[in-house]
């Protein structure tokens, strides 16, 4: 998942050296939530036009824990560097 969404965030972005994902797992080794570290100048291209890109990649991240077997829902969250 991790990889899907460095790709997806990747050809968005144009400080494509300050992008990092993290995948955060809880205590017995679940992905819990992802996170996106862009630079600020970068957020409003991951955000997208009244929040539809972000949306976009919310649902690839469904749609890949879903492959996984994990039936919950994958929080995803931007943070700027």
């Amino acid at each position: 998942m991790k990889a899907l969404l460095e790709y997806a965030a990747s050809l968005l972005i144009s400080e494509k050296e300050k992008l990092a994902v993290k995948e955060i797992n809880d205590m017995t080794g679940r992905l819990e939530k992802c996170v996106i570290s862009v630079a600020p100048g970068d957020i409003k291209f991951i955000i997208g036009r009244e929040g539809r890109t972000i949306k976009a990649l919310r649902s690839l991240v469904s749609i890949a824990a879903a492959n996984k077997g994990i039936k919950k829902r994958i929080p995803l969250e931007i943070i700027n560097e």
